[in-house]
């Protein structure tokens, strides 16, 4: 067992454009509860196969949050996304497998809205799943509440950490302009790279602003 494995946070969910703001709130909040968050994208190298690079995440992660919104088609022609309830899938059968400290896992599941998953994958009835309505506020809401309790974090209230992830965009952005960031490429950053931001900033001591050393 990963020696970390009671503090990592396996992440599943869409990577582009349209959930980033999603995505960056839910990752904000592991960060700021002292958590480390695990995604596909934090491992680039092009000759790892994806499944053993998500099975080994999942082996690693005591905590896990997947993110079905997107396994709807809401348009004619539009494919569905599969990645994500599969590899929700393969979670499952680990938390089953009978691996040491496997049945320790916890999952906060998301969907678009209730219901849903009821309606398309009724294999998933007796679990537990939360919606969000493509609202970064309700997603911080949401995994500061599911961590508050399972993982017994010290978290101050949903509006104190949407205020807080509002201060640490502004930081982040003025940090990343006085290195040499165009403002644009500055909120557009490698996931990665915003997560080590995100550590600074709560090492930092959660500053109000950016002030150049």
């Amino acid at each position: 067992m990963d020696p970390d494995f009671d503090r990592n946070v396996f992440i599943n969910c869409p990577f582009d454009a349209e959930f980033a703001a999603l995505l960056q709130a839910a990752v904000f909040c592991v960060v700021y509860f002292g958590l480390t968050p695990r995604l596909a994208s934090e491992r680039l190298e092009a000759g790892e196969n994806r499944l053993d690079k998500i099975v080994d995440l999942i082996q690693r992660s005591r905590y896990s949050i997947h993110d079905l919104s997107r396994c709807r088609a809401r348009e004619a022609g539009e494919f569905l996304r599969m990645n994500m309830p599969f590899e929700l899938g393969v979670d499952l059968g680990y938390r089953r497998s009978g691996a040491k400290g496997a049945h320790l896992k916890k999952f906060l599941i998301f969907e678009r809205e209730p219901y849903d998953l009821k309606r398309t994958l009724s294999d998933i009835a007796g679990q537990d799943v939360d919606h969000h309505r493509d609202d970064y506020e309700t997603v911080i809401k949401k995994v500061r509440d599911f961590f508050r309790v399972e993982a017994n974090v010290d978290a101050p209230g949903p509006s104190k950490l949407v205020s807080d992830y509002a201060t640490f965009q502004g930081w982040m952005t003025e940090k990343k302009i006085h290195e040499g960031h165009s403002e644009r490429e500055a909120v557009n950053l490698p996931m990665q790279e915003r997560v080590d931001e995100m550590k600074a900033w709560v090492r930092l001591g959660r500053p109000g602003e950016y002030q150049p050393a």
